[in-house]
C-alpha cells in the first residue's frame, strides 16, 4: 500500500474539515442540519478537545464545498415552500389581487420556522441536557443574559414578518408579469444549478455594503453617515455582543428589510422564483446559525463572532473577501488593532479596487430594488 504524503494527507482534510462557520465539521454537515449536528453532540466523547477557532480571511476549497452544502439546504427549503404544499404558490397566479387568503400562510409560514429554527437550537445548545457537555465549544464561555434571548427574539420575529413584506411584493410582482421569471425551473439546469449553489457568493456583497455602510466611516472631509446609521439603526443589532441563533436576525426593521432584498438581486435576471427565496432564506438561516455562538457541534461564525466582539473589523464573509481586499479583515484581537493604524501603498490599491466593486454591486443592488418597486407598483 503506497505511503501518503503530507500533501495527501492535508488534502484529504481539507475534503472532510471547514474553517468557515461551525469550525471542524465535515463540509457536507449544512446540508444535513440538525440532524448531522445532533449526531455528533450525542456521540462526541466527553473528554473531545474542541479545536482553537479560526478566522480566515478567505475560504480554501473545503469552505466552497461547505458554502455550497449550505446553499444546497436553502434551496431545499425554498423548493418545499414553493411546491411542498397543497395551495399554488401565490407568484403562480393567486397574487395577481392584493388578498390577504394568500399573504397570510407567508406570513404565518415564517413566523413558524424562526421560532421552530431559532427557538429549538438555542434550546438545544443552552438548555437542553447536553449544555453542560457543549460548553467547551462555546466560542465566548460566558452565556447570555435571558433578557438578550427575549429581546433578539421579538426583533427576529419581526424580521421575519418584513422578510414576509419582500416575498408578498415579489409574488404580486410576478404575478401581474410586471416582474419577469423563468416559468420552468429546469428548462436551463446549468445556469440555474450556478445561481443556486453561489447563492451565498453573490449575495455576499450585498450585505457587506448594507453592514459597512451601517458603521462609522471614519473618512476625513466625508459626512459620517454610517455613525449615524450606526447609532439609530445597527446598534440595536449590536447588543447582542455574544451572540445566539435568534441574534442572527435581531434587526432594527430597516435593516432587516433591506437585508431581505439581497433576493432582488436575481430579479433583474428572470430567475425562477424559487431561487429568489432560496436566497431570502439563506439569509435567514445563515445568519441563525452563524451566529448560535459554537464551534462544531454548533455553526457558529468566528469571523462574525470577532466583529460582534472588536466592531471594526469583518464586516462581510468570507466567500468574496471584501475585508482583506480593504484591509478590515482580523482574524485575532491584535488584528483589529492594527485595522486603521497600517495603511501601506498596496493596501491603499487594494482599497479602490475594493472601493470600486463595492459600488458597482452598491448599484446593482439599488437598480434590482427599484425595478422591483417601479414594476410592482406603477
Amino acid at each position: 500500500m503506497t505511503k501518503m504524503t503530507r500533501v495527501d494527507k492535508y488534502l484529504l482534510a481539507c475534503l472532510f474539515r471547514s474553517k468557515m462557520a461551525g469550525a471542524g465539521q465535515p463540509w457536507y454537515m449544512p446540508a444535513l442540519w440538525p440532524f448531522g449536528h445532533l449526531a455528533y453532540a450525542f456521540t462526541k466523547p466527553v473528554d473531545d478537545k474542541p479545536a482553537e477557532p479560526v478566522a480566515s480571511a478567505d475560504l480554501d476549497l473545503t469552505g466552497h464545498l461547505t458554502s455550497f452544502a449550505g446553499a444546497l439546504r436553502a434551496f431545499g427549503l425554498s423548493y418545499l415552500c414553493v411546491y411542498g404544499g397543497r395551495a399554488i404558490y401565490p407568484a403562480f397566479g393567486p397574487a395577481a389581487s392584493w388578498d390577504w387568503s394568500w399573504m397570510w400562510p407567508i406570513v404565518t409560514r415564517n413566523l413558524v420556522a424562526a421560532w421552530t429554527i431559532c427557538g429549538f437550537w438555542d434550546w438545544f445548545l443552552y438548555f437542553s441536557p447536553l449544555k453542560d457537555k457543549l460548553h467547551k465549544y462555546k466560542l465566548n464561555p460566558t452565556y447570555p443574559k435571558w433578557n438578550q434571548f427575549k429581546h433578539d427574539a421579538f426583533y427576529t420575529t419581526t424580521a421575519v414578518v418584513l422578510a414576509a413584506a419582500v416575498e408578498i411584493v415579489l409574488c404580486h410582482g410576478w404575478a401581474t408579469g410586471s416582474l419577469p421569471y423563468q416559468h420552468d425551473l429546469w428548462a436551463t439546469p446549468v445556469q440555474n444549478a450556478f445561481w443556486v449553489l453561489f447563492i451565498t457568493h453573490w449575495r455576499i456583497p450585498h450585505f457587506y455594503v448594507l453592514h459597512r455602510a451601517m458603521h462609522p466611516w471614519k473618512r476625513p472631509g466625508v459626512p459620517d453617515v454610517g455613525k449615524w446609521l450606526y447609532n439609530h439603526v445597527h446598534s440595536l443589532h449590536h447588543r447582542s455582543y455574544n451572540p445566539t441563533a435568534f441574534s442572527g436576525t435581531n434587526m432594527h426593521p430597516l435593516e432587516s428589510t433591506l437585508y431581505f432584498c439581497a433576493g432582488m438581486l436575481a430579479v433583474p435576471f428572470g430567475c425562477h422564483p424559487t431561487i429568489v427565496l432560496a436566497c431570502m432564506i439563506d439569509c435567514a438561516v445563515g445568519a441563525w446559525l452563524g451566529h448560535d455562538g459554537f464551534q462544531f457541534p454548533g455553526s457558529g461564525d468566528y469571523f462574525h463572532q470577532l466583529h460582534h466582539a472588536h466592531f471594526d473589523c469583518n464586516y462581510g464573509a468570507l466567500h468574496i473577501p471584501l475585508d482583506k481586499w480593504v484591509g478590515s479583515y482580523a482574524g485575532s484581537k491584535d488584528g483589529v488593532r492594527s485595522i486603521w493604524a497600517k495603511e501601506s501603498d498596496a493596501s491603499a490599491i487594494n482599497q479602490v479596487l475594493a472601493g470600486v466593486s463595492v459600488v458597482g454591486w452598491s448599484a446593482v443592488s439599488a437598480l434590482s430594488m427599484y425595478q422591483v418597486g417601479a414594476s410592482v407598483f406603477a
